[in-house]
């Protein structure tokens, strides 16, 4: 509950595998100020539980999330325009910064800004309803929410310029084949498989998964050299952790270890 209000994300817990749910069924998840408002939190908390070890991000309705509110377009001065491009700034940074591994869990249509808080994710189930899209051309709008960074850094410039000017969509088994999602599952046993996928995530070593996130993502705009120094201070760090030296323990014993994401 935020204020006096209904929270528009729902969030469930278990085993370690917290899911929030866009709540907004009726509008295809477009992303209101209170949604927004009421993601960052709901991300925020679940970067702070000690109990949270992987987090999936979907929507309800059989959609994922069609962007932007249309109904409130076209009435944008300057000022309103820039704060709601800031605001999803910060939910994209905010995603990417996490603690946890995220998972985009994607059924139906993942559009604009919803396309982008999928990509800001460090995987992406893809259901066989997933439908990606640029969208912002539609509206005779120019692309945000790190779509274009994002999507470019998967399929190249040219395929994402190709997309973001024709506002074509990416079906789940397209996006599969091009790389966007890690997988696209029929959308009948969807729960099950992306339940089974979080489980095994939340199961893992947590603090290497951060590490391990961030030199990928790093990697991007460094130099060999940068990126060799950013993978050299992570490994040493991972090596401290209680989870590295147990499970060296354990091979050396020959025995099992179950990581505590420590």
């Amino acid at each position: 509950m935020i204020g006096t209000r209904t929270s528009l994300v729902a969030a469930t817990d278990l085993s370690g595998v917290r899911t929030l749910l866009l709540d907004r069924a009726e509008a295809r998840n477009a992303l209101s100020p209170d949604l927004r408002a009421d993601l960052r939190q709901a991300l925020l908390e679940a970067n702070d539980d000690e109990n949270v070890r992987a987090i999936v991000l979907r929507g309800a309705g059989g959609n994922f999330c069609a962007g932007g509110d249309v109904k409130r377009m076209g009435k944008n001065t300057p000022s309103n325009g820039a704060a709601r491009i800031s605001t999803g700034r910060e939910l994209v940074e905010l995603i990417r910064n996490l603690k946890k591994p995220v998972i985009a869990a994607v059924q139906g249509h993942a559009v604009g800004a919803g396309f982008g808080l999928a990509l800001a994710a460090d995987i992406i189930l893809a259901s066989d309803t997933a439908k990606f899209q640029f969208g912002f051309i539609k509206r005779a709008l120019a692309p945000d929410s790190a779509v274009p960074h994002l999507l470019s850094q998967q399929i190249g410039n040219r395929r994402t310029l190709h997309y973001a000017m024709t506002g074509e969509v990416i079906t789940g088994a397209q996006a599969a084949d091009l790389g966007i999602a890690s997988a696209v599952y029929d959308d009948t046993s969807f729960d099950h498989e992306v339940a089974d996928f979080a489980q095994k995530l939340a199961d893992g070593p947590t603090a290497a998964y951060f590490a391990t996130r961030k030199v990928v993502q790093g990697s991007h705009t460094m130099t060999l050299a940068q990126a060799w120094e950013l993978e050299s201070f992570a490994s040493a760090v991972t090596s401290t952790t209680a989870d590295h030296k147990n499970s060296v323990a354990a091979f050396k014993a020959k025995t099992s270890y179950e990581f505590q994401g420590e």
